[in-house]
């Protein structure tokens, strides 16, 4: 059966993003030691099953990135930042399910410490810087080791455990997450990819060689 290109790629980005935001929600319910390598292990799968059809984008920040980049059209943008979101809400009704937890209504909280903040605008900036090095020096088929390598180390040392996904915070309002911190959670991350973008500019850039002295006669 033949399936329409941009409905294919669709339905990848909301199975990738389902995955990883089961993964979110269901390990942090465990109360299980280590709830990072099971996210960081999840999200390199879903990325290597999904990266020869969609990119493996699962993340609204990392389809602006390329959407900038020109290598995503607006419509393609739409798209998929559509189906990830659909996909990280559906991942946290499963995530929530599997483990008995009673889903919110979206609830109002207090604005999160910068240091929070922080964590996630770090998280997010090296996803994306990751994604875009990778991607520029033709190196994509490490994408999904080095994400799920990256998301490990940063769930360990921030205090989100590093959602660094625009998709999967706003998903969390109905797994227990306040509607306030996952605005303020989204707008760091999207300063964080901003950030990214600007450090792969650098990096992409072609050296300028300085000019030679005409010797003196």
């Amino acid at each position: 059966m033949k399936i329409n290109i941009t409905l294919k790629k669709a339905i990848v980005e909301f199975l990738g993003a389902l995955m990883f935001t089961t993964a979110v929600v269901a390990s942090v319910s465990s109360q299980r030691p280590l709830p990072q390598l099971a996210i960081a292990v999840t999200l390199g799968l879903a990325l290597l099953i999904t990266s020869s059809i969609s990119g493996g984008h699962l993340n609204p920040a990392v389809s602006l990135f390329f959407y900038a980049r020109r290598e995503l059209s607006l419509g393609d943008l739409a798209v998929y930042i559509a189906a990830q979101i659909a996909g990280a809400f559906s991942g946290a009704v499963i995530g929530s399910l599997l483990w008995d937890k009673t889903l919110t209504a979206f609830e109002a909280n207090s604005m999160p410490a910068w240091s929070t903040l922080g964590g996630e605008l770090f998280a997010t900036g090296g996803l994306v810087f990751l994604f875009g090095f990778l991607a520029s020096t033709k190196r994509v088929a490490l994408i999904p080791a080095a994400a799920g390598l990256w998301i490990l180390a940063v769930a360990s040392f921030t205090q989100t455990g590093a959602q660094a996904n625009p998709a999967v915070s706003l998903a969390l309002t109905i797994a227990g997450q306040g509607t306030v911190s996952s605005g303020w959670f989204i707008l760091a991350q999207l300063a964080g990819a901003l950030i990214a973008t600007g450090f792969l500019i650098v990096f992409n850039a072609k050296a300028v060689k300085p000019a030679k002295k005409k010797a003196k006669k």
